[in-house]
Parts: structure tokens; C-alpha cells; sequence
């Protein structure tokens, strides 16, 4: 009697240690298993937030009009991140026609949203611009009506009611009247270093400065 509840005694004992063996299996099994599923679904959800902001990112657009001397004038749209240029945008219109005049344009300007880009002909320029060479006049001309967001930024000049000596303006003081650049400056200098001005009407002597460029900047000058 005795050796029968041994033996089964040592049976319950042997079911035990299965049954805890199963247990810890199916612990291992759902630890294993499920920790794994939930930093996938984490990683998934970071790719696809990822995906979906690259997506936003890359269908972002601009739009930009040109007009004048190209091949197809018109709006055309460019992706944000692109970071295209006047340049590229005028390749996209088919480019420039032979008469085109870009000498006072930045081509490589940045592109934004809403800009207005014009490509004006040589005749309009000549036609607008007395001295070929007047940078400055030729920048008037982004200034009309239609405002052209391909000009280059124009040089600042004396707006003051305050006029300039000749006889005493530095170089820089003379370069903030309309139309006097670096050479016409140092032309003046040299010439009044030899033969002081008398009256404004002098400054037509010094090289560069005709009748027409002094109409436009007497009103600036005194000695």
C-alpha cells in the first residue's frame, strides 16, 4: 500500500514539473512573439509617418510667371525643395529668343511663389536706356508697372535733399548720386585734383559725363 501511494505521488510530481515546463514555454513563446509584434508595428508607424511627410515635402510647389522674349511664356510650377533658379526657369519656357537682353538680370536668382519674371528685348532696353553702359538707368526699368522680380538689387543712391560738393564729396559720397558709378567717381576726383569746379556745369568736362547723364543729376550737385 505503502509502495502504491509512493508511486503515484512520484507521478503527480513528474505532472507538476510538465505542467511548469509548458507553462514556462507558452511565457517564453508570448513574450518572444508579442514584444516583437509591438516594436514592428512602431517601426511601421514611424516609416509610414516618415513616407507621409516626404510625401507632403515633395508635392509642395511653387508657381512663377515669365513673360517676354522666351520660347513659351506662361506659369510654370517647380517642386519646393527643388531650389530652381530664374535660370532653370527659363529653360523650362523653351528658353531665350535671339533678341533677348539678360545683361541686367540675375539669372541666378531663387525662384519663390508669386514671382514675376520679364525678359525684355534689346530695342526696349535701347529704347529706354540713353547710355548703354548707365547700369543704373537700365535698372529704372524694373521699376514700372509690372514689377520684374528678376532685376538685380538697385544700388542705393542719395534720396536726401541734401546735395553733394564736388569739390569735396569722397568717392563714396560721390557714388550715392543716380548714375555715378565707381569710374565716373574717380574720373571727378582726378579732374578737380588739377582744375577745381567754378559751377556744376563744370562736371560735363570729366570724362563720361555728357549733357544728357548731367539733366539727370544737377539737381544733386553744388560746389
Amino acid at each position: 500500500m505503502d509502495y502504491y501511494k509512493l508511486k503515484v505521488l512520484n507521478h503527480k510530481k513528474i505532472i507538476i514539473f510538465i505542467i511548469i515546463i509548458i507553462i514556462m514555454i507558452l511565457l517564453g513563446y508570448y513574450y518572444f512573439y508579442y514584444e516583437h509584434e509591438s516594436d514592428n508595428i512602431v517601426l511601421e508607424k514611424e516609416e509610414v509617418s516618415s513616407a507621409t511627410t516626404i510625401s507632403i515635402d515633395s508635392i509642395e510647389t511653387i508657381c512663377v510667371d515669365i513673360k517676354g522674349l522666351v520660347a513659351k511664356p506662361g506659369v510654370y510650377s517647380f517642386k519646393k525643395n527643388d531650389n530652381a533658379r530664374i535660370n532653370d526657369l527659363i529653360l523650362k519656357a523653351g528658353g531665350l529668343l535671339k533678341d533677348a537682353d539678360t545683361s541686367f538680370l540675375n539669372l541666378s536668382k531663387k525662384l519663390e511663389d508669386e514671382m514675376t519674371i520679364i525678359i525684355y528685348s534689346k530695342s526696349e532696353v535701347e529704347n529706354y536706356v540713353k547710355e548703354q553702359n548707365d547700369l543704373l538707368k537700365k535698372l529704372e526699368l524694373c521699376e514700372q508697372k509690372v514689377k520684374n522680380n528678376a532685376c538685380i538689387n538697385q544700388p542705393e543712391v542719395n534720396n536726401s535733399n541734401e546735395k553733394i560738393n564736388i569739390n569735396k564729396a569722397s568717392k563714396e559720397d560721390l557714388e550715392t548720386i543716380p548714375g555715378i558709378g565707381s569710374n565716373k567717381a574717380e574720373n571727378i576726383i582726378n579732374y578737380r585734383n588739377n582744375t577745381p569746379f567754378e559751377k556744376v556745369e563744370d562736371i560735363k568736362n570729366v570724362d563720361g559725363i555728357g549733357d544728357s547723364l548731367f539733366e539727370n543729376i544737377k539737381e544733386y550737385l553744388t560746389i
